[in-house]
């Protein structure tokens, strides 16, 4: 398992990123595909740079490959669990709603209210099974998806289901709303409006069914995620377009987290400025989001630096 992991970094990054080295710029450069998901996330292709691995550490090792430029920096911006935000919004979770507006510890919170024991005297382990679920929700996550996750039996992970839901009882109510909507209509909207559609929710095949169940509930939240990170995109670039910032330039969209790089004595000016316009998105358009967005920011000179 160890060399098969180990080859797989070495077959798919690191033998084949140098051969997407362009010879003018001595650059890496990808291309981000617009209209290739179904919530309107980009992708990126040629090569993907999206997935470049985070959690073992050789593959941090790849991500410290990719470094700024001589007197720049990279700054990495990502938002902070937007789409456990968008689904408090959605769904209108009280709870979930004054937790975020109060910054605290969303998973802790949750642990708190499924093991029923006060938010100090919460676990690691028990965080970590509450971070599962608050995750799978978004995904529509069974109960035997969760138990494999979080190496529990069917009947533990049920009944942690049971009582998230009892908890939070909008999530559920939102779930089937969503649900129930998509069977009469074939699709869902996202906050700002935009379709994605599930034509084979009412099959008779139960397999097919589930998983496009599963997927409309999880396209308005990360559809409007999406929404929000081409929006934030725009509006940076037009920032970045002044005179004054010309000198930065976007380099990477990943999901919820965008890489920029900048001289290193504008760093601190120009991370004041991507706060600023991501998390004022949705102030600015048609939706009003009930919950602040926050942006987590990090420096560095690579990108394995970053995180």
């Amino acid at each position: 398992m160890d060399w098969r992991q180990v080859s797989k970094l070495k077959n798919t990054y690191s033998d084949s990123l140098p051969e997407h080295i362009n010879p003018n710029t001595q650059r890496v450069h990808t291309s981000f595909l617009l209209a290739a998901t179904t919530t309107g996330r980009l992708a990126s292709s040629d090569p993907n740079l999206q997935n470049i691995p985070i959690k073992s550490e050789d593959g941090k090792d790849i991500r410290k490959a990719f470094i700024a430029k001589k007197d720049h920096v990279l700054i990495s911006a990502d938002y902070n669990q937007i789409e456990m935000r968008i689904l408090a919004d959605l769904a209108d979770v009280k709870g979930l709603k004054k937790a975020f507006k109060n910054n605290e510890d969303i998973h802790s919170l949750t642990a708190s209210q499924i093991f029923n024991v006060d938010i100090k005297k919460v676990n690691q382990d028990q965080r970590r099974k509450a971070k599962a679920i608050n995750f799978g929700i978004i995904y529509g996550i069974s109960q035997y998806g969760l138990a494999k996750q979080i190496n529990v039996t069917n009947h533990e992970a049920e009944e942690f289901l049971n009582a998230y839901f009892l908890k939070f009882p909008e999530i559920k109510i939102y779930m089937d709303r969503t649900i129930k909507f998509c069977r009469k209509s074939g699709f869902v909207n996202n906050i700002f409006g935009r379709r994605s559609h599930f034509i084979n929710i009412n099959d008779k095949n139960y397999n097919i069914r589930n998983f496009q169940e599963r997927a409309a509930i999880n396209a308005p939240i990360q559809g409007s995620a999406a929404e929000i990170m081409r929006l934030a995109m725009i509006r940076l670039d037009k920032k970045l377009s002044d005179q004054k910032n010309q000198n930065t330039k976007m380099l990477l969209q990943i999901h919820d987290e965008l890489i920029f790089e900048t001289p290193k004595e504008e760093a601190k000016r120009i991370s004041k400025i991507i706060i600023d316009e991501m998390s004022s998105v949705v102030k600015s358009e048609q939706h009003s989001f009930s919950i602040p967005l926050t942006v987590d920011l990090n420096t560095g000179e690579n990108w394995g630096t970053l995180h």
